[in-house]
């Protein structure tokens, strides 16, 4: 069951749908199907939707429907008008914020149907809200369904924002009406299951019935979604987050969809294979614990063998937050087993290792710079007890492995800082692609394929100080590039390489207690990182650029590096800034000089056809008068014209060069047109110009080498200039350009916003 968010319509005050997509079946490679909204009546407010499909041919749409929510903003479906951002969170603020059923999937076979909601869809969700009223009172008296009032934090401000102000606000009427009817019938048939089956096994089997009730939760509450490209309900916390989602989705418990049957299945099979999984005969039963990683007083000095941690990673996900959405239902069945586990009104958060500003603002006293630094200081100190814990436990010549993943270098400097000052070496780096790997080929987000996993060894007592001098720099720099190469060969990607490199940078700075200049000043881990990234960085250059890049300046071998190493559009600008250091660029900058935009923590590149100015220019003055110079702050983004006669940087050039190019129409045209420019402003096959042209073809993504065929749309086709260019070096500057071959499918640049959010 498909639903949408309704806010009244400011004209007619009707409940009018924001809905982000109409999409209901959108695979990569099939038919289109659509909900396209009729409106019946509009001065009764009355609509529905007719089932379409998208193409060419007679009886089919165009274009799908125009979305009636995007940024934050709707579109009324009765008058068109735009609904402004703020007026759809007062509403929602003032509980004026409905949803409305539109329309419903069914599978009679094995083929999937869309129809819309009928009036007998409607009279269930009428009976269904009517009931739910009728029991609510005794069920709030008895604890079944979760009134525990969401608190204000990092991501638990998104509810809020939309009007949640309890967790079962986080369900409609029908779907908390299943989870309650649930929970109160697994509270009946405790005490007939433990009859049956005896105490230990039957309350083992409330358990994985009470952790099915909580995975049909994550697929049956206002958080999921329908996901049109697998035609599937998508589960709430894709993103690691609250967010406010437009349209949701409910699944039927049971007869029609059998929704429980298949959580318990789910929940099953996951446990089927935990349960098989090698062990030794003669094993002992493990000892579980609850409380601080920071004490561990059951433990002696020198008495285990082998630590294992997968820690937090900073400010990457905010675990109690999100856990309360769960935790509020175990404690209803549950929490009968384990009440101490159960004591707190929510999950225990004061002292959790994560970086949450909001936990640190000392009720406004702070600012946010000052809260993110307070909050830094935390999780950096829990981090650093941890580990001197676990170095208290060890043996001698036990080992301490940590699992992270993380791209941010703060997050690593605040671990190896954590694990040195506790008297750990690291040993061994092993990159290992543990995480899904998604559609990187699509070149709109990068995203790491692999956890890192550190080998910790207790250090030398009488290792001290060490100096760190042009030998240490230089040891650093061998281990970072040789790293690269060795994951380069075994098959990581780009980005995997740079990261990866942090570990064996560390294993020789973590040798000693401390590095010191030989001013006295102690040495960062944060120092020795970036020296791994500038070296890695450079390394990757000498593969794109045989013949070197000099003459061309930092902010062109930042967009080569974003291409290269990244190897997407769109990034974060924590994964800019490391890029950019390692060039001697200030990523601070980057949107003023026209290269990228930004939103957020995200940055996406700009193709050469949204940098073109109107009017050519036609000196260095020129351009300092328009976007300002190396002494004058830059007041917009800087811009380029096929026709100028003077350029800032070698990048300009490059799209001067395709833009010259596009407006010869065909290929021969454009090459004549481009060599035009070439000749005029002296560029030759020994030019900067040339060289970073060359090595843009090299660094392209396959994304980008190849333009869509019919309606399929791909990278290639927003970022035309690197055809442009392949195309372009015999003819301009005698050079070869590298064989590219032609995939057999297209590589599409339409990721749906739930991919986007998995690769995150």
């Amino acid at each position: 069951y498909i639903f949408a968010r309704t806010v009244p319509c400011p004209d007619t005050g009707h409940p009018t749908p924001l809905v982000p997509d109409w999409s209901l079946s959108r695979p990569k490679h099939g038919l289109h199907i659509v909900a396209e909204p009729i409106v019946l009546d509009k001065d009764a407010g009355k609509w529905t939707i007719r089932i379409r499909e998208v193409g060419r041919s007679a009886g089919q749409l165009r274009e799908p429907p125009q979305p009636t929510y995007s940024g934050g903003k709707g579109i009324s479906l009765f008058t068109g008008t735009v609904i402004p951002e703020d007026y759809i969170k007062a509403m929602a603020q003032q509980g004026k914020m409905g949803s409305v059923l539109y329309a419903v999937a069914t599978k009679a076979t094995t083929k999937l149907e869309f129809r819309p909601a009928d009036d007998t869809d409607r009279r269930a969700l009428e009976a269904a809200e009517q009931e739910l009223a009728r029991l609510r009172p005794q069920w709030e008296r008895d604890g079944i369904i979760p009134t525990e009032n969401i608190p204000f934090g990092e991501k638990t401000r998104e509810p809020l924002r939309a009007g949640m102000k309890c967790f079962a606000d986080m369900f409609s009427p029908r779907q908390l009406l299943a989870m309650g009817t649930l929970v109160e019938e697994l509270k009946k048939l405790r005490t007939e299951i433990i009859a049956k089956e005896g105490e230990e096994l039957g309350e083992a089997i409330v358990h994985m019935l009470a952790i099915a009730l909580d995975k049909f939760a994550d697929y049956n509450s206002t958080q999921a979604v329908w996901h049109a490209s697998r035609t599937v309900i998508a589960h709430g916390f894709q993103r690691h987050d609250f967010a406010f989602k437009a349209t949701f989705c409910e699944m039927a418990a049971c007869v029609a969809g059998s929704g429980l049957d298949w959580a318990i299945d789910n929940v099953l099979e996951a446990y089927e294979k935990l349960a098989n999984l090698p062990h030794s005969q003669t094993s002992k039963p493990v000892t579980i614990t609850h409380g601080s990683a920071t004490s561990l007083p059951h433990l002696e000095d020198r008495s285990v063998t082998a630590i294992v941690v997968d820690p937090p990673y900073a400010d990457n996900v905010q675990y109690s937050e999100l856990a309360d959405f769960f935790y509020v239902w175990l404690k209803r069945t549950q929490g009968h087993r384990r009440p101490e586990w159960f004591s707190t009104y929510l999950c225990d958060r004061d002292q959790e290792a994560v970086v949450n500003v909001t936990r640190h603002r000392n009720n406004g006293a702070l600012n946010t710079a000052e809260a993110r630094a307070k909050a830094h200081e935390f999780y950096q100190k829990l981090m650093k007890d941890t580990f001197r814990e676990a170095y208290r436990v060890l043996r001698d010549d036990g080992v301490l492995t940590v699992m992270f993943t993380h791209k941010q270098q703060s997050a690593w400097a605040a671990l190896f800082e954590s694990l040195i000052d506790a008297g750990f070496t690291i040993t061994a780096t092993w990159p290992v692609q543990t995480e899904s790997q998604h559609s990187l080929h699509q070149a709109r987000k990068n995203a790491a394929q692999s956890s890192v996993i550190l080998v910790c060894r207790k250090r030398d007592s009488n290792a001290g100080t060490h100096y760190y001098d042009a030998a240490m720099l230089q040891e650093i720099r061998n281990a970072a590039r040789r790293t690269a190469a060795r994951l380069k060969a075994e098959g990581l990607n780009a980005v995997d390489q740079l990261v990866g490199s942090f570990g064996p940078a560390m294993e020789v700075f973590s040798r000693y207690a401390e590095v010191r200049r030989d001013t006295g000043e102690r040495v960062s881990t944060l120092e020795a990182i970036q020296a791994a990234a500038d070296a890695v960085a450079e390394w990757r250059e000498e593969q794109l650029a045989e013949r070197g890049l000099e003459g061309v300046d930092p902010e062109s071998r930042f967009y080569l590096l974003c291409w290269d190493v990244l190897g997407a559009a769109r990034f974060r600008f924590n994964e800019a800034s490391l890029l950019g250091k390692a060039v001697g660029m200030d990523v601070s900058r980057l949107k003023a000089t026209g290269l990228v935009e930004s939103k957020g923590d995200e940055v996406w590149m700009l193709p050469a056809s949204a940098r073109r100015r109107e009017k050519p220019i036609k000196s260095e003055a020129e351009q300092v008068a328009l976007f300002g110079g190396p002494k004058k702050r830059i007041v917009t983004g800087r811009k380029v014209h096929p026709r100028d006669e003077y350029f800032s940087t070698v990048i300009d050039m490059c799209h001067a060069l395709a833009l010259r190019f596009f407006d010869g129409q065909t290929e021969q045209n454009g090459i004549a047109n481009a060599k035009t420019l070439a000749n005029q402003m002296g560029w030759r096959g020994d030019s900067p110009c040339a060289k970073l042209m060359h090595a843009l073809v090299k660094a392209a993504p396959a994304a980008v080498r190849f333009p869509g065929k019919g309606k399929e749309k791909t990278a290639a086709d927003e970022f035309p200039e690197f055809r442009a260019w392949h195309m372009m070096l015999q003819p301009l500057f005698g050079i070869q350009p590298p064989e590219w071959k032609e995939p057999a499918k297209p590589l599409t640049l339409d990721l749906d916003e739930e991919e986007e959010s998995a690769e995150e």
